[in-house]
C-alpha cells in the first residue's frame, strides 16, 4: 500500500495507537498529525478506526446511561493502557511488497534501445499474534 511509503509512520504503528488517539491521549503533536495523514492516505487503517470510534462511543454511551458516577482519572488512565495492551496484542498487520522489473534493449538501428517495466503490488494481511 503506498501510504505507508508516503507517511512517517506505517499501519502497525498507527493500529497500536489509534486507543490513544481517541481517547486524546497522544501529547505530540507532529505524531498525531503524522497518524491523521496516514488514516487519510490508508483505507484499512481509516476503516479501524471508525469501526474503533463507533465502539468507543457504545460503550460510553452505555456507560453514561447505566451510571452517573464519574470515574477516577486513574481508572481511566489504566483502563487506556489495558486496552492498549489488549489492541497491540490482538492482531498483526503484515505487509508484503513486490516488484518486477523488466527492461530491453534492441540494436542500433532505431528499433527499441532500452524500455523498462516496473510492476509494484503491495498487500497487506491481519494476522493473530503467535503467542
Amino acid at each position: 500500500m503506498s501510504s505507508a511509503q508516503t507517511s512517517p509512520v506505517n499501519c502497525v504503528e498507527v493500529l497500536s495507537a489509534l486507543i490513544l488517539l481517541i481517547d486524546g491521549e497522544i501529547e505530540e503533536t507532529s505524531q498525531v498529525q503524522a497518524i491523521e495523514t496516514h488514516i487519510q492516505e490508508c483505507l484499512p487503517c481509516r476503516s479501524e478506526i471508525s469501526h474503533e470510534r463507533r465502539m468507543h462511543q457504545m460503550l460510553h454511551e452505555m456507560l453514561t446511561r447505566s451510571c452517573c458516577e464519574k470515574a477516577p482519572q486513574e481508572f481511566h488512565d489504566e483502563l487506556a493502557q489495558k486496552l492498549f495492551a489488549a489492541q497491540s496484542s490482538m492482531a498483526e498487520v503484515r505487509t508484503e511488497f513486490t516488484m518486477t522489473e523488466i527492461s530491453i534493449q534492441i540494436d542500433e538501428f532505431g528499433q527499441i534501445e532500452h524500455r523498462e517495466i516496473t510492476i509494484e503490488s503491495t498487500q497487506e494481511y491481519r494476522l493473530p499474534r503467535e503467542e
